[in-house]
């Protein structure tokens, strides 16, 4: 007699339970709207971020596999999901397409960027943890990695998105729905209306919520280059200002140029590990280097 008992309370638990999941789903379910995403400055750590668009965007950093639960909205309105080929940056415009190359193995991997990190600010990227097995990053280790945007395909991802750029155009564009035509040929008394539909922009038109389109679950082996540590305080056009914060940081100048233009780059470094990288990292940010990243050369 006890048995039907048991399996009736069973069963109820059980339907408990299903609906509690199914509760869950469909919160998660309702916030799933895919947009392209800036956003605001935010503080991650000691430091503060600053999101902006840049679709010819290329870096180099510490990437990391990332510790999110699944089923979490990510920060284009997409659901994260372990499996997918998918990372978060903390700064570059949302979604993007890019490719991550692993300096210390060459494997390289074809990513979309939906989400910003929830690590530490001093890491340029984390990744799914399918996309860091691919790149050969166990869940508790970190690489040297090389990021390169696809301008095109970040373009176009963009322009197709609810909140991009093409709408906001559209939107700041848009004409009234009617104009009103007059004949002013005839008195004043004779004037006689003639009313014309104004049709809204078409092609890239302003879209509702989109499927995005999942990556391909692979990787491609190229030549491991290596590279050693830096942290870099920043760029400046005034020596002045640059060799102030050179002394500051214990670092020195770095000379490029840009569209024939001098820019100066701040450099400390090179660090023999991670850890010594990070630790200084963290003694600038503290000393109110708030600019300050850890990059690979």
């Amino acid at each position: 007699m006890k048995h039907p008992i048991i399996k009736t309370y069973g069963f109820v638990f059980a339907a408990i339970l299903l609906a509690s999941c199914s509760k869950q789903d469909d919160s998660v379910v309702s916030q799933v709207k895919p947009h392209y995403e800036v956003g605001q400055p935010y503080q991650l750590g000691d430091r503060w971020l600053y999101p902006e668009e840049n679709f010819a965007y290329r870096g180099t950093g510490i990437a990391v596999a990332s510790s999110k639960k699944a089923k979490q909205v990510t920060a284009d309105g997409e659901i994260y999901a372990p499996q997918s080929m998918t990372g978060a940056h903390p700064t570059l415009q949302l979604p993007a397409i890019v490719t991550v190359r692993n300096l210390e193995n060459g494997r390289e991997i074809t990513i979309r960027l939906n989400d910003r990190p929830i690590s530490t600010s001093d890491r340029i990227l984390e990744l799914t943890p399918k996309a860091a097995e691919l790149l050969g990053i166990s869940r508790n280790s970190e690489a040297k990695v090389e990021i390169i945007e696809d301008e095109k395909r970040s373009q176009d991802l963009a322009y197709k998105m609810p909140d991009g750029p093409q709408t906001q155009m559209q939107v700041n564009t848009a004409p009234l729905s009617t104009i009103k035509v007059e004949n002013l040929e005839g008195s004043p008394q004779s004037v006689n209306s003639v009313t014309h539909s104004l049709e809204q922009p078409t092609g890239k038109s302003v879209q509702g919520t989109i499927a995005l389109e999942d990556l391909p679950v692979e990787y491609r082996q190229g030549a491991a280059t290596g590279g050693q540590l830096w942290i870099d305080g920043g760029s400046f056009t005034s020596s002045v200002y640059a060799s102030r914060l050179a002394a500051k940081m214990g670092g020195r100048l770095v000379n490029s140029y840009t569209g024939g233009r001098r820019v100066i780059r701040v450099r400390s470094g090179p660090y023999t590990s991670i850890e010594q990288a990070d630790q200084n990292l963290d003694s600038l940010l503290k000393s109110g280097i708030k600019g300050a990243k850890i990059i690979v050369e």
